[in-house]
């Protein structure tokens, strides 16, 4: 983990469930092997996700952001989720970046907005290369996504998904797939926006 920048990159992010983990692994799977995909996906790196809030904060504020994470989800109990669509963006080299698109719900956004609002005293967006968590050898990217966040992919713009990471179309028989979110939890974010480590989590309680 970098721990030379005071900054990190963190993505506050709904994690599914076990099962729903495993099946999205194994979507991604179906083509890592054979370079059809940006790399792969797991249950302990790479983490499937849906993001809610991202940004940068300093490492030593974690702790105000998790209470303010616990303030904001304490009115909040397990969220419906459905994957329904299958869906991918275009990149500038005209190769495709796949994801599951969710249903979006009063109760996901009004879960994103309260997060966003509540955080914005702790987060940044002068995310560089030096906030994102890598490994020695790990070629990184600009964190343009996580920076341009607020303006382009929040609020009104917000369109929960969970990325593939594939670049052909995989996992279409595999949708809808539906299941009851209940764990928000704090990544770092590494390359291409992925989630490498948890650093906290909290549960949604019925």
């Amino acid at each position: 983990m970098n721990t030379i920048s005071k900054k990190i990159a963190i993505d506050i992010v709904i994690l599914p469930p076990p099962n729903v983990m495993k099946k999205i692994i194994a979507i991604n799977r179906q083509v890592v092997m054979n370079g059809n995909a940006w790399g792969p996906l797991g249950k302990d790196d790479f983490l499937p996700h849906m993001s809610l809030a991202m940004g940068c904060i300093e490492r030593d504020r974690l702790e105000t952001v998790r209470s303010i994470v616990d303030e904001v989800i304490v009115n909040f109990k397990p969220i419906p989720v459905e994957l329904n669509e299958l869906y991918y963006a275009e990149k500038a080299d005209g190769s495709s970046l796949y994801a599951l698109r969710v249903k979006n719900t009063p109760a996901l956004q009004q879960l994103h907005e309260d997060l966003m609002n509540r955080l914005r005293q702790c987060l940044s967006y002068d995310c560089t290369k030096e906030t994102l968590y890598s490994k020695s050898g790990e070629e990184v990217t600009e964190p343009d996504y996580i920076n341009t966040y607020p303006a382009l992919y929040s609020f009104e713009a917000f369109d929960p998904h969970i990325t593939t990471r594939t670049k052909q179309e995989v996992g279409l028989d595999d949708l809808p797939m539906a299941f009851t979110a209940t764990t928000v939890a704090a990544c770092h974010v590494g390359i291409k926006t992925t989630c490498r480590k948890i650093l906290f989590s909290v549960e949604l309680i019925g």
